[in-house]
């Protein structure tokens, strides 16, 4: 019997009626509690799952990652009847194709990349890789990232993709277009990011020198962020400069409405989307940011400012990386002549794409040839970037070897405390290239109970015992020819 013919229970929680549809399996995904600050993906997987819970369309059935990791019985008994799984657990994906083959079971499987030149959905895809059928789904936040996958693995080209991030559903509506500026004397400029070297934090900062340089006491600038760095550069304080953690989103959404305009000069490694910019430009925020990842097609281009690239940098997709520089003084100059662009409209082409999910969820995918194409600035990114050591299991039995060492070392790290738990992290030590970011992990681990939720964590971990650790390169402007891989 197909998906469409089963039938359906009369009626769901809370009294409504569903409509006949696939059975479709996927995590509840809730962050750890004491996760330091959720991101975009972790706010994405928690609505997605709000969507397929509350949708009349489907027939939802929630199951525990951790416990299809750790046993064949409670995988079987979770997927067995689904029809599509959704991955909502960060880049672990990879499991839901190992265990359809393993254990004979038929769905289609949809999962999404969050970030860029990063280990987590890089290996995801390539132990994902030997398995694809032509009725998967790779989904992604941007152009941008559905060009660079769709280019470091081109066979991607035997199942599906599409540009889809269901997150506007979740936006209050009376904020929409509420943009009122800071109201008072001076410009606020605000940050909203990790305030970390890849997220160029430092530019931020140096952009508030810059203006108290030449306009002194006229601008302010409030950073809102988590992260190690100081909120000062050399130990000197920096006037009408100040930085503070998140709060809550109602706080966040307020913080949008009241500054004069974004800085966001991100040009981070593993930047797909920047959901800052869609929020920003959802509440009429104007920006200012980087030409790097999805700015160029979100933003009007009186909002990107020149971006140099590092050339010839040998860099890992193990860590976050800065990969390059805006011009501040280019910044200073549009902001002291009150040169302020126009609110983006970026996120308008979001606007149905809880709608879209739920067309891939059933099967109902968009014709590939309607695909966006990357932007110029985008393109020349790409045509520069050259990767190296980006294998791809061979076939699925060498898939399957990785993934079942990956799985024993998955349910160890959520057993707490236990001797398999504390082996686990001493055998990651032991093995790590990165010792400083193990040991970082390893304390987290054991003294806050981080767990899979916290992206970049145990994923990013779990890469060394496989030994997967792509580098890449940005070549010269004026280099031709090359393959990017």
């Amino acid at each position: 019997m197909s998906a469409e013919a089963k039938p359906a229970p009369a009626a769901a929680s809370g009294g409504t009626l569903r409509r006949p549809g696939p059975v479709v399996g996927f995590h509840t995904f809730r962050s750890y509690a004491g996760h330091p600050g959720k991101d975009g993906a972790n706010f994405a997987y928690t609505e997605v799952a709000r969507l397929l819970s509350d949708s009349a369309e489907v027939r939802p059935k929630p199951h525990d990652v951790v416990e299809l990791f750790r046993s064949d019985e409670a995988a079987r008994a979770a997927l067995a009847g689904c029809d599509v799984v959704v991955a909502t657990v960060g880049p672990h994906a990879y499991l839901y194709f190992h265990l359809r083959e393993r254990l004979g079971l038929d769905f289609r499987i949809v999962r999404d990349a969050r970030t860029a030149l990063w280990n987590g959905y890089l290996q995801q895809e390539a132990l994902s890789a030997p398995y694809l059928r032509p009725d998967d789904v790779l989904y992604h936040s941007s152009r941008y990232s559905l060009a660079l996958y769709t280019m470091l693995f081109p066979g991607l080209a035997r199942s599906r993709q599409a540009v889809c991030y269901p997150l506007l559903r979740w936006f209050p509506a009376e904020l929409a277009g509420s943009w009122t500026g800071s109201g008072g004397d001076g410009t606020q400029i605000g940050f909203v990011g990790r305030l970390t070297d890849d997220k160029n934090y430092s530019q931020v900062i140096s952009l508030q020198r810059e203006l108290n340089r030449r306009a002194p006491g006229a601008f302010r600038t409030v950073a809102i962020g988590e992260g190690g760095q100081s909120a000062t550069a050399g130990g000197s304080v920096v006037p009408g400069y100040s930085c503070r953690p998140p709060v809550d989103r109602a706080r966040l959404w307020q913080d949008y409405r009241d500054m004069d305009v974004l800085f966001f000069p991100s040009t981070s490694s593993l930047e797909t989307f920047g959901r800052v910019l869609v929020e920003a430009s959802y509440v009429g925020t104007p920006v200012l940011a980087s030409t790097h990842a999805a700015a160029s097609e979100l933003l009007p281009s009186e909002s990107l400012l020149p971006t140099t690239l590092r050339a010839d940098v040998d860099f890992t997709t193990h860590l976050a990386a800065r990969l390059g520089d805006v011009d501040v003084a280019h910044a200073a100059d549009l902001l002291v002549a009150g040169t302020i662009p126009p609110a983006g409209r970026g996120h308008a082409a979001y606007a149905d794409h809880d709608r879209l999910l739920l067309d891939l969820i059933r099967g109902e995918a968009p014709d590939p040839s309607a695909d966006p194409a990357p932007t110029a600035v985008q393109r020349a990114f790409l045509d520069r970037l050259r990767m190296r050591g980006l294998t791809v299991p061979a076939d699925p039995a060498a898939a399957d070897r990785m993934i079942r060492r990956l799985r024993r070392s998955f349910t160890a790290l959520h057993r707490s405390r236990t001797p398999q738990h504390l082996g686990t992290l001493a055998m990651l030590l032991a093995r790590s290239g990165y010792r400083r970011k193990t040991a970082s992990f390893v304390r987290k681990s054991l003294f806050h109970g981080e767990d899979f939720t916290n992206i970049g964590g145990v994923d990013l971990q779990l890469s060394h015992l496989i030994g997967f650790e792509p580098r890449f390169t940005i070549t010269s402007p004026d280099e031709e020819g090359g393959s990017p891989c």
